[in-house]
């Protein structure tokens, strides 16, 4: 006898497109790149240095400004997903009232994903005051909106 059909799993937009936009980059060759993509990376990699340097004068306002402020932005940390940009600021101002530390990114690798979108990986690095150096890997999707690149999903565990 056979066990009756299981109906699909059904993801929500934003998470199918991370994990299609998270499969493509793994199955991509490692540092390629077509010679049509590199506009795209010069961009997302000014946007994470304007972000560190807003992080690193404790700046949020700033350093939000990296992300989409829409309802659909989403973080996804290693605890939570945080949907909606407003939600994302309060996360980050709760999470560190103080001291944001130093923050640098190393070995960033970015695929776009046609003309509007692509995926970024690298790792953060935190200096803090008390001598802690907090490390971790990130993924981003982001977006080209009129304002620029922005973030649209963040996955920081």
């Amino acid at each position: 006898m056979r066990a009756p059909p299981r109906e699909a799993a059904v993801m929500p937009p934003h998470v199918r497109f991370v994990a299609l936009s998270l499969g493509l980059l793994v199955l991509a060759p490692c540092g390629a790149r077509a010679a049509s993509s590199e506009p795209a990376v010069a961009p997302i990699d000014a946007l994470l240095a304007r972000s560190a340097a807003a992080w690193n004068r404790g700046d949020l306002t700033a350093f939000m400004q990296s992300y989409e402020r829409s309802p659909d932005t989403v973080y996804i940390s290693s605890h939570a997903v945080i949907h909606g940009y407003d939600a994302i600021r309060t996360h980050y101002a709760t999470a560190h009232p103080g001291a944001l530390g130093t923050l640098t990114f190393s070995g960033l690798a970015v695929r776009p994903l046609g003309a509007d979108y692509a995926v970024a990986v690298a790792r953060w690095h935190l200096a803090m005051a008390d001598g802690t150096r907090p490390t971790g890997l990130f993924s981003l999707v982001l977006h080209r909106t009129p304002a620029g690149w922005k973030i649209i999903t963040d996955h920081s565990p």
